[in-house]
């Protein structure tokens, strides 16, 4: 058994490993039946204040086409909805909530998540409640990219994977498709059928705040490759894959999760970087079933000042429909972000103003009366004819094929189970990818491997644990160091034979830089790794010995270790331009 992590053997050859998930990913998804729901959490309460709607009848026996025929108008806005909600177990309000709406879709985020017995009864409950009140199945979904975005943490028991930076590191486009297959296995034993993911963005500015290690690299064509191959994996397995965040979120120094960002370049550079990927996912056989939009501005596409790709017809009608010929689902990135809000669109302005523009669904956070107000303004827009109703019928009916296609409106739907999350086996391929992953920039000082059993600082700016894991002194410090900090971490480095700092965002923290050149002017033998960022190097261009793990989530702290003390080889490459 490994010493890095008693709960699964060391090493298995990646073939092996490949196929025994298989085996127990084809065994998850023999499971059928529709869930049994559970009586503590789906008690039979009336409905207050429902929305009368007739029930939509037979849906099991019909097509996409016939359903959306007998749809009101009420039930047809509900489909084009996909919220967010409070809670870890379906109670009567909530229930009520999204029937009352007829809501499309869901997404859990790290409130709704316990464990794996729960989140496969949260979702068995979720649908069955659909069920009840005549209401079609739910896109039920999660942010779960791996790496530095992951809802399902093991720390809660389910499988943690290397991000997309990651991935690309290992120079094998097969490690997208490996990770991609073995995500949807657990997504689908756990109810999911939608995973907003992959991450589409060309992330060529060591600036961004958002994306980074989210991004499979700086090369255009290199994020096409493993996007393509990560969603078309993806959805073989059968779980329905979102890109994101069309036209492109990677050269941006804004976050939008709270204010409007601009990407000011011309036309000709959008289509030779930030349009690729998205193409490439859009024409490749089949291509892949949603893209999600960003809330940017684009001048060369739209130059209505403040107004987001999100909200401008120009972009998702003329553009994605028009020029790019894309007819899969357009879906918006949440609508009540600060990049929105901050615009004069509050989520009712922004949900109408996204649906006239050629999105079919439209995201929101958490807030009954906010998703109860945005169904009744849509509502009301369409009566008054603000919005065409041949336009919500061409996203009720993309909505419609695409649950369709992914056998949401099957009777035979499986039935949720943990049993099949976080496999030993799907474990060991994650943390294969991993080993492959990390990257030695270069080690001058040659510090590396490890000398056993000589004595060893490592400084920690989060709660890694890779101290633990290599048997050393261990110090953590805030993600900005003080100097009284420092000086107490150059005062242990002079009873140890080398000192390993792990950086986070050094853009943002510069004092964790004054701490390693600080060791480095006092001829301490330092190791430094970008547990995140690899573009902290820029920041720290003296360091003799530098790593890369793209993250620090147990795979890759588990291949750092190992790599480290000598018992695996750092293979990856930096998948990015460092200036």
């Amino acid at each position: 058994m490994n010493e890095l992590s008693p709960r699964f053997p060391r090493l298995i050859p990646p073939a092996l490993a490949t196929a025994l998930l298989l085996i127990h990913t084809i065994a998850c998804a023999g499971i059928p039946a529709t869930p049994t729901p559970n009586p503590s959490a789906m008690p039979s309460l009336p409905p207050t204040n429902p929305i009368p709607s007739p029930p939509i009848a037979h849906r099991q026996s019909k097509t996409g086409d016939d359903l959306l025929a007998q749809m009101t108008l009420e039930q047809k806005v509900g489909q084009v909805m996909l919220v967010g909600f409070d809670g870890t177990m379906v109670t009567p309000e909530l229930r009520d909530r999204l029937t009352q709406l007829h809501i499309g879709g869901v997404i859990l985020y790290d409130r709704n998540i316990t464990s794996p017995p729960q989140v496969a009864q949260l979702n068995a409950d979720l649908q069955t409640a659909m069920k009840q009140s005549s209401n079609l199945p739910l896109f039920i979904t999660v942010d779960q990219e791996g790496g530095v975005v992951a809802r399902l943490k093991e720390d809660k028991g389910f499988t943690e994977f290397p991000g997309q930076m990651a991935i690309a590191a290992t120079g094998d486009v097969e490690n997208a498709r490996r990770i991609a297959r073995a995500m949807s296995a657990e997504l689908l034993a756990l109810g999911f059928n939608m995973d907003l993911t992959p991450v589409l963005d060309v992330n060529n500015n060591p600036a961004n705040p958002i994306i980074s290690t989210r991004s499979f690299g700086s090369d255009p064509a290199r994020v096409a490759e493993y996007g393509v191959a990560f969603a078309t994996a993806m959805q073989e397995a059968g779980v329905i894959a979102i890109g994101k965040h069309f036209p492109g979120h990677g050269d941006t120094t804004t976050d939008s999760h709270s204010a409007l960002p601009v990407v000011s370049h011309h036309r000709a550079r959008l289509e030779a970087v930030e349009f690729v990927p998205f193409k490439a996912a859009m024409q490749a056989t089949p291509h892949i079933a949603g893209i999600m939009t960003a809330h940017i501005t684009f001048p060369a596409i739209d130059p209505t000042p403040g107004l987001a790709a999100t909200l401008s017809p120009k972009v998702l009608t003329d553009l994605v429909r028009g020029e790019m010929q894309y007819d899969g689902l357009l879906m918006t990135d949440e609508l009540t972000m600060g990049a929105i809000a901050t615009s004069g669109y509050p989520a009712p302005k922004a949900a109408v103003a996204a649906l006239n523009a050629g999105a079919d669904i439209l995201l929101f956070q958490t807030g009954y009366p906010m998703h109860r107000q945005v169904h009744q303004s849509l509502v009301d827009a369409v009566k008054r004819g603000e919005i065409p109703q041949s336009r919500v019928d061409d996203a009720v009916r993309r909505v419609l094929r695409v649950k369709e296609q992914f056998g949401l409106l099957t009777a035979n739907r499986r039935l949720p189970t943990a049993d099949c999350v976080g496999l030993s086996e799907t474990k060991a391929l994650s943390r294969d990818v991993a080993r492959q992953a990390v990257t030695l920039v270069r080690d001058d000082a040659q510090l590396l491997p490890l000398k056993a059993g000589a004595p060893l600082l490592v400084v920690e700016t989060g709660a890694y644990e890779l101290g633990k894991r290599l048997g050393a002194t261990t110090i953590r410090v805030a993600a900005q160091p003080k100097p009284n900090e420092i000086a107490s971490i150059l005062q242990a480095a002079r009873d140890v034979n080398a000192v390993i700092v792990a950086t986070s965002d050094v853009a943002k923290n510069r004092t964790q830089a004054d701490l390693v050149n600080a060791l480095l002017q006092a001829r301490v033998p330092t190791i430094v790794i970008a547990t995140r960022s690899p573009y902290d190097l820029m920041y720290i261009q003296d360091a003799p010995t530098y790593l890369a793990s793209y993250g620090n989530n147990p795979p890759m702290v588990e291949a750092l270790a190992a790599i480290l003390a000598g018992k695996a080889t750092a293979r990856g490459r930096l998948p990015v331009e460092i200036p």
